[in-house]
């Protein structure tokens, strides 16, 4: 292997400040947190990998390219991505960049070599489990309350976590379990975030800090539970024409006497690129029932060129097998202005079923996605007896 490394550097396709291939530990430092990630780097006979470590996720990380001395790492089908602008055998320092704001956003990251742990084992083990179901309240900076759902599962001092809101969830969150309560963390290349908290008797209560600052308050309770998702956001009716990254324009009354899935989503967001996980090869399994599918994408990017262009690629790279139309270029635009007859819109992805006369048969706001488990097998349980029910 490192033969191959030097052959690799010495041909001149690296600089001599290369990362070394071993698995990362960074941390994304915000004013007032550090948010760890592993990265596990290698470096192959095509280029350069890496797989991002999020809990129970591995994103594999492609197109890793070198400009002008600073390495880039594409974060998956985000616009974000990680540059390193110095590096050495032991420490990388760079920037966590999101390019869609304005100016592009560049927080400060700094990594390590040989860490296998987002955070050490304590020393001291916990004497509780906090494995189970948690009602819980989120409570922003401005005041803003959020019922949620808080799924602990505890093995040792390990902690796999997630949270349910009724807009969607936080997807893998993990860390440890301390002597008073637990630290864990996320990133997956958007959601980026320390989540802590300290057990007070039979409550949780704690904080989310990444950019902003989320506070929470937690009780145990396998009952708790969210508003129905299919009756938060309300569609009399839809009709829409839209263009593809192509140009080519697409109307709903193309797909006349066909049950329609109109999934409303954008590729900045998680939760929408896990619903794509399940809706694509979904598609390829069942278009012969013939049920169609046609995606709506509101994106944010600086210029209308640069939304068709990143979408072009999401396609692409994500391989989806229906049309994909650009609905939205800009934060300016939303499905509420885009899309008349949408009632109470408060969740990216909504999915829309219609049948085959195109009446609205139900509207499923947010997405629970694998790393909620049961919740994920419940939303496929309900997406195909509702898919079955427009085909009759």
């Amino acid at each position: 292997f490192n033969t191959l490394l030097l052959l690799l550097l010495s041909s001149g396709a690296y600089a001599a400040s290369a990362p070394k291939p071993d698995l990362w530990r960074f941390e994304i430092e915000y004013p007032d947190a550090s948010v760890p990630f592993l990265l596990e780097i290698e470096a192959q006979r095509r280029g350069w990998t890496a797989t991002l470590i999020n809990g129970k996720e591995r994103v594999s990380l492609t197109e890793i390219r070198q400009e002008k001395g600073t390495w880039v790492i594409p974060l998956g089908t985000y616009q974000n991505y990680l540059e390193f602008t110095q590096v050495s055998a032991k420490e990388i320092r760079g920037h966590f960049v999101k390019p869609a704001r304005s100016p592009a956003e560049r927080i400060p990251l700094r990594g390590r070599p040989g860490a296998y742990r987002r955070f050490d084992l304590p020393a001291q083990k916990a004497s509780f489990d906090l494995s189970g179901k948690w009602a819980m309240e989120l409570t922003d900076a401005k005041g803003s309350k959020t019922q949620a759902v808080l799924l602990l599962d505890q093995s040792g001092q390990s902690l796999n976590a997630s949270i349910l809101t009724p807009t969607g969830d936080y997807r893998y969150i993990d860390g440890v379990v301390t002597e008073t309560g637990f630290k864990t963390a996320a990133f997956d290349g958007v959601f980026n975030f320390v989540f802590r908290g300290t057990l007070d008797g039979k409550e949780l209560r704690g904080e989310m800090i990444g950019k902003s600052r989320m506070t929470f308050t937690a009780q145990r309770d396998p009952q708790a539970s969210l508003p129905d998702p299919t009756t938060q956001t309300q569609v009399e009716k839809i009709d829409f024409s839209f263009p593809t990254t192509d140009g080519k324009e697409i109307k709903l009354s193309d797909y006349a006497g066909r049950p329609v899935i109109v999934q409303i989503f954008g590729s900045w967001c998680p939760n929408c690129i896990d619903e794509l996980a399940f809706l694509a090869p979904w598609y390829e399994k069942n278009k012969s029932r013939g049920v169609e599918i046609i995606a709506l994408s509101f994106e944010y990017a600086p210029t209308p060129e640069a939304a068709r262009l990143h979408l072009a690629k999401v396609v692409k790279k994500r391989a989806i097998p229906y049309p994909v139309l650009l609905a939205g270029t800009s934060s300016e635009d939303s499905p509420a202005t885009k899309l008349p007859g949408i009632k109470n819109f408060i969740s990216f992805p909504t999915t829309i079923f219609l049948d085959r006369q195109h009446r609205v048969k139900k509207v499923h706001a947010g997405f629970n996605g694998p790393g909620t488990g049961l919740y994920y097998d419940e939303f496929k349980a309900m997406f195909e007896e509702t898919v079955s029910a427009l085909l009759q």
